[in-house]
């Protein structure tokens, strides 16, 4: 059994806070702002926050920080160099940041923190994979991508409540039910949809999004009808 951990949450019982403590470590406050000095009494300080907040509460911090103590920020725009006030004092500083279920990116400053960020994941029961950190503007830009699915669904819902009126009261299966397949539709089925699309806004998105899919595919034919309608407005 891995040795329990004395955690100190510095932005209180954060998702990622109470998974440790799940875990069966043990998790404390510590103000960073109050009373920086109680880090002395934790092995692992996590700072669970945005990066404005995470690069105040390092500064904070720093003068408190011990060599070889943990320290681990879960910003996914920045790597360990947010961290590098308490780096001066030796300390192992890693990052980790979850991208969907049990998945974390991760990085760190050395190997050895590399190491241990790994068995951090791994005791909250995830899945570590590290990453170079030039490449955390193409994750984040990922993230925002899966983040505005919910925008489409949106629309879709909206779309099904005008044409059935009982719609609403299924909002809730609408949202929990997984996405369809894109039919193989032809220009002129496409047309008939694109068409039945009042607001502009929805109609170029659904032509933009047909346009990328038939690009995906090698389908010239849909490529060809979504710049035609750019062309028709």
């Amino acid at each position: 059994m891995a040795p329990r951990l004395a955690v100190g949450a510095v932005f209180g019982p954060t998702p990622l806070a109470l998974e440790f403590e799940r875990a069966g470590h043990i998790v404390r406050p510590v103000d960073a702002e109050a009373d920086p000095g109680a880090i002395a009494q934790v092995d692992l300080v996590l700072l669970d926050a945005p990066a404005d907040q995470v690069r105040l509460a390092a500064g904070l911090l720093a003068s408190h920080a011990r060599p070889r103590q943990m320290f681990l920020h879960t910003v996914l725009e920045e790597g360990p160099q947010l961290l590098d006030d308490v780096e001066t004092a030796q300390a192992i500083v890693m990052c980790a940041h979850n991208v969907f279920a049990d998945v974390w990116v991760t990085s760190a400053a050395d190997e050895l923190g590399e190491t241990v960020v790994g068995l951090l994941v791994a005791e909250v029961g995830g899945v570590s994979m590290r990453i170079d950190d030039t490449s955390r503007p193409v994750i984040a830009a990922a993230q925002e991508l899966r983040a505005l699915e919910s925008v489409v669904r949106g629309d879709a819902f909206e779309l099904l409540v005008q044409a059935v009126p009982d719609m609403e009261a299924v909002a809730a299966q609408f949202r929990d039910a997984p996405a369809g397949a894109p039919r193989a539709a032809t220009p002129a089925q496409l047309d008939v949809l694109a068409d039945a699309l009042p607001e502009p806004g929805v109609r170029r998105l659904l032509v933009d999004l047909e346009r990328r899919r038939g690009q995906q595919l090698g389908d010239t034919d849909t490529e060809l009808w979504a710049m035609q309608k750019y062309e028709g407005g």
